[in-house]
């Protein structure tokens, strides 16, 4: 199968001697380990206590299935940082990852585990204040594309969730090798650049033109899903109807929703090429690029920035006034007692 590896390159010296040169690492290769190198000094950064450790090492031990990093941690320990990844999320999210995976195989080898470096993978999501990229569907524009938004709607509309191809393998029988390819589209994270671009076309025969055999046992699939997440009808101005934008989901974010929840979302908006497209035509679909998901009640509107106001009138229309409110935090934790077998 398939791998890239580096390897040392033997030349002749002056003194007729062997000499070994590395090979050369290309401008984009070195800006990615040094944005890698500046994430990982925030994953271990000396606090009292560090949440996104103790959230990784529940990741590494597959209680969780993705990281989730509060952008008010990020923004404390360096503000700069926090500016680039809203604004660059194609470059910063695949860093993170590539970060998040090289201290969770720390993690697992001090638990004296093995691991397989190559396969080791940790998704990374987002959450926290967004300030100006707080946004609902009617609020997004040209200005956020490429950039990390929060949307807070209702989903209106949910596809089946179908596999996308993540990586093929595939077999010769003239040659009796195996050959791995790795896809990449529209919706997958980065930003195609400097990452190989995107690649979508499936090989049916090799570079000599030998036909070629899919293994569908070891190649590897990802669920995806799209959702539709509409502007909520009480933040819709008087005498408008509510917008929505298209949202994508991937992996363990499939099914989280289902028509009808209000939702948070965090993720890239990005234009999306189609068939539809044509060459006379200079407008693009558009998505959001989700990374982690937040589902709420309408009664949690509170912690959004709704109005003492708005808060008694909804405890007045329940017919509670003056009840005890509940945050999505006591939600959460009344349902984790409920879950307990005591």
């Amino acid at each position: 199968m398939e791998s890239e590896h580096m390897e040392a390159t033997p030349a002749s010296g002056a003194g007729g001697g062997t000499r070994f040169t590395l090979p050369e690492t290309s401008l984009a290769e070195d800006q990615f380990l040094e944005r890698q190198r500046h994430c990982r000094e925030y994953l271990e950064r000396d606090n009292r206590v560090n949440a996104d450790i103790d959230e990784l090492e529940r990741v590494v031990a597959h209680e969780k299935p993705r990281l989730i990093i509060s952008m008010d941690h990020i923004r404390e320990f360096d503000s700069a940082l926090a500016e680039r990844v809203v604004a660059e999320p194609g470059d910063y999210i695949p860093a993170f990852e590539a970060a998040a995976a090289e201290v969770g195989i720390g993690l697992v080898r001090q638990a004296g585990a093995v691991v397989d470096e190559a396969a080791f993978r940790v998704a990374v999501g987002f959450c926290g204040a967004f300030g100006a990229h707080h946004l609902t569907p009617r609020g997004l524009r040209a200005r956020h594309l490429g950039q990390l938004v929060c949307i807070e709607g209702i989903v209106t509309r949910c596809s089946l969730v179908r596999p996308k191809v993540v990586r093929s393998v595939h077999y010769s029988e003239a040659t009796k090798t195996f050959f791995a390819k790795t896809y990449r589209d529209q919706t997958s994270g980065g930003t195609g650049a400097g990452t190989g671009g995107f690649s979508s076309a499936y090989p049916t025969t090799d570079d000599k033109g030998n036909p070629l055999t899919t293994e569908y046992g070891y190649s590897r699939y990802m669920d995806h899903q799209t959702v539709n997440v509409q502007e909520m009808p009480e933040r819709a101005p008087p005498g408008q109807l509510p917008r929505g934008v298209d949202v994508v989901l991937d992996d363990d974010l499939v099914d989280v929703v289902k028509p009808g929840d209000r939702v948070s979302l965090v993720g890239v908006y990005r234009a999306l090429g189609g068939r539809a497209t044509t060459a006379a035509s200079a407008i693009f679909r558009t998505a959001v690029i989700v990374g982690s998901v937040r589902v709420f009640g309408a009664g949690s509107l509170a912690a959004s920035g709704s109005t003492a106001a708005e808060i008694n009138a909804q405890a007045g229309a329940a017919g509670v006034p003056g009840a005890l409110r509940l945050t999505d935090a006591d939600i959460r934790n009344i349902r984790e007692v409920g879950r307990r077998a005591d």
